[in-house]
């Protein structure tokens, strides 16, 4: 039992572990006074000497959290998979109405419906990763990193628009609402990322463009082909014969120039073919550029429309 309990936590034990394991109060100290043992906060022991792996680091405040407390916010993201993570603070959300002692490097929230938010299964304890989605969108610096949450979850197949939606049903307040419904519709689409969110809204829908298809509401041959196997996106028109493939880097910071990418200022040789393909700045920062492109390689290959300005300032192309 005890040896189990070291070995799924990393070597992090519990005090009460400790005592149902065999040991004694005086054993505990001993192991502690000789070194083989080190205190990591009240009751919470490592069993072996160096530094901790990160899963240890967060089994260790969940232990020093106590009685129902889970990973959340950005250590539920960890845990799901959604970010490397590792540098921040731990988060943990514990049952309402309990004040655990507090461990250095670690932010506590409390939940009311904390027994219904953890998820079931997985180790450590975690909550759902829908309600982890939430969270993380309740906590957003601004829209687009929460928007990137959604899109990101559901790409990873790590929740769904469906779950979150049930999800969001029991939440009363939650900020940008309006907006979280809009991006659970265009989740459902195939949007898996931010780059992919801002593509269909800020390029396509705003511009006029036709709506491509998204993986995994594309063709047969991109249903049956592993999301991991993909880039950051693509979309197609098949009807036009024509791709676009949204790339997978970091955006520009948002206080550096506007300058053309490489994936734009090296278009002029892509427009004659039927695969385009940009960097995340492109389509955050210059969608409308995006939007002019993308429209006249669709009418290269037959569509008889135009694009529309988006806003007075426009540079889309019109009739």
């Amino acid at each position: 039992m005890f040896d189990g309990w070291v070995k799924r936590q990393r070597g992090v034990v519990a005090r009460w572990q400790a005592l149902a394991g065999g040991y004694t109060r005086s054993g505990i100290e001993k192991q502690l006074i000789e070194g083989r043992w080190r205190r990591l906060a009240n009751g919470v022991y490592a069993t072996s000497p160096g530094q901790l792996s990160r899963v240890a680091e967060l089994w260790a405040a969940v232990l020093a959290a106590g009685s129902g407390a889970m990973l959340s916010h950005y250590s539920a993201a960890e845990i799901l998979g959604l970010t490397a993570g590792g540098l921040g603070p731990i988060h943990i959300t514990v049952p309402a109405g309990r004040h655990p002692q507090r461990m250095s490097g670690v932010v506590i929230h409390r939940s009311r419906r904390a027994a219904w938010i953890r998820h079931p299964t997985r180790s450590p304890p975690v909550t759902r990763a829908e309600e982890a989605v939430l969270d993380l969108w309740e906590v957003a610096a601004d829209l687009d990193e929460a928007l990137g949450w959604v899109a990101i979850a559901c790409g990873r197949l790590a929740t769904s628009p469906e779950r979150l939606l049930l999800a969001l049903q029991s939440r009363l307040r939650v900020r940008w609402r309006a907006e979280l419904m809009a991006a659970l519709r265009d989740v459902g689409t195939g949007c898996r990322s931010l780059p992919e969110l801002r593509y269909l809204r800020d390029v396509e829908r705003a511009h006029g463009l036709p709506e491509g298809e998204r993986w995994p509401c594309g063709a047969r041959s991109m249903r049956e082909t592993p999301a991991d196997e993909w880039g950051a996106g693509v979309v197609l028109y098949p009807a036009f014969g024509t791709s676009v493939h949204l790339g997978d880097e970091q955006p520009a910071e948002k206080t550096a120039p506007a300058t053309p990418s490489p994936a734009v200022t090296e278009l002029a040789e892509t427009l004659q073919g039927r695969v385009l393909r940009y960097v995340d700045a492109d389509v955050l920062e210059r969608p409308c550029d995006v939007a002019d492109q993308v429209a006249e390689a669709l009418r290269r290959h037959g569509w008889r429309r135009h694009p529309r300005r988006c806003s007075p300032s426009c540079g889309a192309l019109t009739p």
